[in-house]
């Protein structure tokens, strides 16, 4: 699946890029996507699903991590499948360091399984904390092609 980029507020202090995808390596070669995030320069990548899932779906990326061959920096902040992060105050924590780097000027992509619900979830809040009103912030979301899934993640983008 392409690279997806969001938009960011226009009256965030964020000079970054952020970008939507599924699971590297899941829809396309691990190569092909090695490819496409030097094009786009990534400095940053989230990855939201637990290790144990990136190894069922995407061996290629799941070897990189554990050999430490990533050609960018990784940030890993957990999340069930149409549910949450185990704790809270860590991902609010995630979000904030995501924050920061767009507001560093980094590369960032954010990913799920699918790039749809966990990455719609948290790009929400990123964008909300980049000082987007929630509903604006879920119509740029649904715009890119994802958008929180479940009662759980619509709810946790109310209340962050």
């Amino acid at each position: 699946m392409p690279f997806r980029p969001l938009p960011l507020p226009a009256a965030s202090s964020a000079t970054g890029r952020l970008w939507l995808q599924s699971m590297p390596g899941r829809l396309e070669s691990w190569g092909a996507f090695l490819d496409e995030a030097r094009l786009r320069q990534l400095s940053l990548v989230v990855c939201l699903n637990p290790l144990e899932e990136v190894a069922q779906l995407s061996p290629g990326y799941h070897k990189a991590i554990a050999e430490g061959r990533l050609p960018f920096r990784w940030q890993h902040l957990p999340m069930r499948d149409f549910g949450l992060g185990a704790d809270p105050q860590a991902f609010r924590q995630g979000v904030e360091q995501i924050c920061h780097s767009l507001q560093l000027g980094d590369q960032v992509l954010l990913h799920c399984a699918a790039g749809i619900g966990r990455t719609g979830t948290v790009a929400a809040c990123v964008l909300k904390s980049l000082g987007q009103d929630r509903d604006a912030a879920l119509q740029a979301v649904r715009a890119a092609g994802a958008s929180p899934q479940s009662a759980l993640q619509s709810g946790w983008v109310d209340r962050f």
